[in-house]
């Protein structure tokens, strides 16, 4: 009997007592749990707890950081090599034909180049995505004029390049899945602001291999923050040697005139680096470190928002560096190299049009009345 007749018989059988098979669904609606994490749910539907960046990419708008899901929350799931099976609102699969083996649903390299390939074709028709954190005052923060300094910059930016199309900031305040992997990973185009490592002195560091920075958007010093009436001092870069200073994730990179992160450990610093620089002025209150170094306007404004200004002074004779703040791409992204050839262009028709100073000028205005 050929298959089609096997295949006919067996459908008129089935129909003949009743009995209706669902047709299988792929992907679909997931209900977020008690006790249930990103990686939790990946592990669960994909069984491979890596793909929690997939969930998280597609459902961005509802997920304010990657541990911040709640429980009822609903998240699109996307069908990635077969899985997930049986979750509401899948779409359906053309199940195997009677008496042939079930295909393969393990995920191989073809199908994982496959995925990125077609990510990368979905990417070039979205909008841009702009990421950034409130942790970064005054120049990113959702309470300040314009959402801060740099965002303010970054939108005119954007804006006046004109063939950007449509774009839309996205707020992370967790900055260690900033870099990796939410631009390594395509989740957002650009993230700001950053620092640009000395890719001279440093050429392997995958901060300079695997990113693409624009120009400088503002420049400003960092300066060693420490408590009063400690004693330490910062006049030669002999005082560093055996120094604990504390500099927060994402402003420790090196730059120009620089002297950065990589400088104070070959100085002989032992570095810190907590999520937050609230947290750095908390351990120089305690005495758990003994300098902070960041930029002047943020260590100003975040020591007197805790209320320990007055025990704290800058040590202004001699400045760490001269920093620029950037934007940055990841070199996965197939737009990175146009995404940052037009913002540099824009920021320089901004410069020239005179709009850069008044941005400028309104900020530090801002910025200085409330210190």
């Amino acid at each position: 009997m050929k298959k089609s007749a096997i295949a006919l018989a067996a459908s008129l059988w089935a129909a003949g007592t009743g009995m209706v098979q669902a047709q299988e669904t792929c992907g679909g609606v997931y209900k977020v749990k008690p006790g249930d994490s990103l990686s939790l749910i990946a592990d669960k539907l994909y069984k491979d707890v890596s793909q929690w960046t997939v969930i998280y990419r597609n459902n961005i708008e509802k997920i304010a950081t990657p541990d911040s899901i709640r429980v009822g929350h609903e998240y699109r799931i996307p069908c990635l090599g077969g899985l997930p099976r049986g979750l509401a609102g899948g779409k359906p699969v053309q199940t195997a034909a009677l008496g042939a083996p079930a295909a393969a649903s393990a995920t191989t390299p073809d199908t994982i180049t496959t995925r990125k390939k077609a990510a990368q074709r979905r990417q070039e028709g979205v909008a841009l995505k702009l990421l950034a954190g409130d942790d970064f005052r005054p120049f990113t923060n959702r309470l300040q004029l314009s959402s801060g300094l740099i965002t303010d910059l970054v939108n005119r930016v954007v804006v006046s390049a004109g063939d950007f199309g449509k774009h839309k900031f996205y707020w992370v305040n967790d900055r260690s899945v900033h870099l990796d992997p939410m631009l390594s990973e395509g989740m957002v185009d650009l993230a700001f602001p950053w620092r640009k490592p000395d890719c001279q002195a440093t050429p392997s560091l995958s901060l300079c291999t695997d990113y693409v920075y624009s120009d400088p958007m503002f420049e400003m010093l960092v300066v060693l923050f420490t408590r009063k009436g400690s004693g330490v001092t910062y006049t030669t870069e002999a005082d560093l040697d055996g120094m604990r200073v504390c500099s927060p994730l994402g402003h420790g990179t090196t730059s120009r005139q620089g002297q950065g992160a990589d400088f104070l450990t070959r100085a002989g610093a032992r570095l810190q680096t907590p999520q937050s620089a609230e947290d750095c002025f908390a351990r120089l209150i305690d005495g758990t470190t003994d300098a902070v170094a960041m930029n002047e306007f943020t260590g100003r404004i975040v020591s007197k928002d805790m209320g320990v200004a007055d025990q704290i002074e800058l040590q202004l004779s001699r400045p760490l560096a001269i920093e620029g703040l950037h934007a940055v791409a990841h070199k996965s992204n197939p737009r990175s190299g146009k995404i940052i050839a037009k913002f540099n262009a824009s920021l320089a028709d901004l410069r020239e049009s005179g709009e850069y100073l008044n941005v400028i000028d309104k900020h530090m205005s801002s910025i200085w009345a409330g210190l």
